[in-house]
């Protein structure tokens, strides 16, 4: 622990201030020089001081801040390479600058800002609307990700003293006329949209999903009553969106009325999609079990959309398709290589309804973990039934083993009839009835209307899932499960800001599941993904206190970023983020 250091005569100190109030003082073996002011705090009824500090003494020798922070380090060890003044100005401010500072949280705004310069959203934004009402959208949108609230009243008070690239405040009648005006410019659907798919990579495969919104304006014709995913009717807007595989983007969404199924919606919007890019070809469209019916599948094939499709085994030619495919589910040409599993492929034409002859690709799959976890429930749930029966007493007056509510369990078709009696004789199990009820068990199945093998279906809808994530990290991170606005201009101008929240999320996430290498002495070492240690609203409040300090000259500095900090931006991509100040960050 450093000592501390017996103080020089002042008359002996080269360069000493003339100040007559200049004193020094001693604190881990480091001498300062401060000017001492004292006053009266009426508050706490008592003298108290305020410093102010004017350099450094070193061997005899006064060094001013800026002299001192040049030539030592912290401690005052002499630097081996002195620094150039532009060096000390950035990290440090000298007393003439304090006079009038303004301090700027900044927080993870640079991450989002940062991403969304990546992806070309800052760009896309500004070709549509222009640089000012860009720099708002996005300044909106990091509200949202920051706290997870879309209320607009909320803004105003919220963007005080914070890094965003629109520096000046809106009110909540402001954000509403800014939401109404971003559906005004002509034609920006087409533009928007256009654009962001052009950033596609090429042959880009897409998620499509549905998805309701509450909202309860009268005023919003979109809104209708219509069935929510958690039972019972509400005034609601459906939102359909497509999400690329590859770039895990969100490239185009579209609103629809709430009594509208989602299963209508997919013709639909394959045919929007081709419409906004000029004719582009679509690669194809991943899509749920939901949809799954040969109605929907002769309506793709008639369209010419390359589509996959879960598909639900308890349809006959589905089945049909499972035998055909059963022999080869065991063999090593079947296997498909990191998946754990086996596949095959069976061309089909299955009966239309309209009689029409369609060519439909069945791609059955075989996994032993699938197996293993559905036979496990099935058993337990089949013995456990028969104990139940065993168990079995009357609880009141007139009950007997004639009325026992198990005999009409579903279980008891898995079991001989006329054998067993409640609580007094064991059933008998149906080797055949168990034999068909678990014959699938481990089977799972897509259908695509397009020609490929098993293991490029399961490739491009394994996936799947990442349009259920958007979905989830909008609802869960920005509140897009309700839209509060008065009218559809403004409720289209909120999905705006929502889409453009939604794709900096989804691509924040793909950057923190990436796997990221360190320079260190013994050669290069792997860091696990930031996805590994900590959540979305985890890294959130790592982030939460760097901050931007602007003196009177508006030059700004770092303040309070830690070394894990700097390597949680070095981890997704942005080693420089909290050093350099950012050319979009206003005073």
């Amino acid at each position: 622990m450093p000592t501390k250091s017996s103080l020089p005569d002042p008359q002996n100190v080269a360069d000493y201030p003339d100040n007559p109030k200049a004193v020094m003082v001693s604190a881990r073996g480091v001498i300062r020089v401060v000017e001492r002011l004292y006053y009266w705090d009426k508050e706490k009824h008592r003298g108290c001081e305020k410093r102010n500090y004017l350099g450094y003494v070193v061997g005899n020798q006064f060094y001013s801040n800026d002299d001192y922070h040049r030539l030592f380090k912290r401690g005052g060890v002499k630097r081996l390479v002195e620094q150039d003044d532009e060096s000390v100005k950035s990290g440090s401010l000298s007393l003439d600058q304090l006079g009038s500072l303004e301090t700027k949280l900044a927080a993870e705004f640079p991450v989002y800002h940062a991403i969304a310069q990546e992806i070309g959203l800052t760009e896309d934004l500004a070709a549509v609307w222009g640089k000012d009402k860009a720099n708002a959208a996005l300044s909106i949108a990091y509200q949202w990700l920051h706290t997870g609230s879309n209320a607009a009243y909320l803004y105003e008070s919220w963007s005080v003293n914070k890094l965003l690239p629109y520096s000046r405040g809106i009110s909540s009648k402001e954000m509403s006329e800014f939401f109404a005006s971003l559906t005004e410019v002509s034609g920006w659907r087409k533009d928007f949209f256009n654009a962001r798919i052009s950033r596609l990579p090429d042959k880009e495969m897409l998620s499509f999903d549905a998805t309701e919104i509450a909202a309860e304006a009268a005023e919003i014709s979109y809104a209708q009553y219509g069935m929510g995913k958690e039972g019972g009717y509400q005034r609601q807007l459906g939102l359909i969106l497509l999400v690329g595989h590859e770039s895990h983007m969100p490239v185009l969404f579209r609103v629809l009325p709430g009594n509208i199924t989602d299963v209508t919606t997919v013709q639909d919007m394959l045919f929007r999609f081709d419409e906004i890019t000029d004719s582009r070809r679509v690669f194809g469209a991943v899509v749920d079990r939901g949809y799954f019916s040969l109605a929907n599948l002769a309506r793709f094939v008639d369209a010419g959309s390359r589509v996959i499709v879960a598909a639900k085994t308890d349809s006959i030619w589905i089945q049909d398709a499972i035998e055909t495919a059963m022999e080869h589910l065991w063999s090593n040409a079947a296997r498909i290589p990191g998946e754990h599993c086996w596949g095959w492929t069976v061309p089909v034409h299955p009966g239309f309804e309209d009689g029409g002859n369609r060519k439909l690709w069945v791609h059955v799959y075989r996994s032993d973990s699938k197996s293993h976890t559905e036979n496990t429930a099935f058993y337990d749930e089949l013995e456990s039934f028969q104990k139940e029966w065993l168990r079995w007493r009357p609880n009141h007056e007139g009950d007997s083993s004639e009325t026992c509510p198990l005999l009409k369990s579903r279980w008891m078709k898995y079991f001989k009839p006329g054998i067993g009696i409640p609580g007094r004789t064991p059933l008998e199990q149906d080797n055949d009835a168990v034999d068909a009820a678990t014959r699938y068990f481990g089977i799972f199945c897509n259908v695509t209307t397009m020609e490929c093998s098993a293991r490029e279906a399961m490739t491009t809808y394994r996936v799947r899932d990442l349009i259920e994530k958007s979905f989830k990290g909008g609802k869960t991170n920005i509140e897009l499960d309700v839209v509060r606005a008065h009218g559809e201009a403004t409720m289209e101008g909120r999905f705006i800001i929502g889409f453009a929240a939604m794709s900096i999320l989804n691509r924040l996430y793909v950057l923190m599941k990436q796997k990221t290498y360190t320079e260190t002495k013994s050669g290069l070492k792997e860091m696990p993904a930031l996805a590994d240690e900590m959540t979305f609203n985890e890294l959130k409040n790592r982030l939460a206190t760097p901050r931007v300090i602007f003196d009177r000259n508006g030059v700004g500095h770092w303040l309070e970023v830690t070394k894990r900090q700097h390597g949680i931006a070095a981890r997704l991509g942005f080693p420089d983020l909290y050093t350099m100040i950012p050319d979009w960050a206003e005073k």
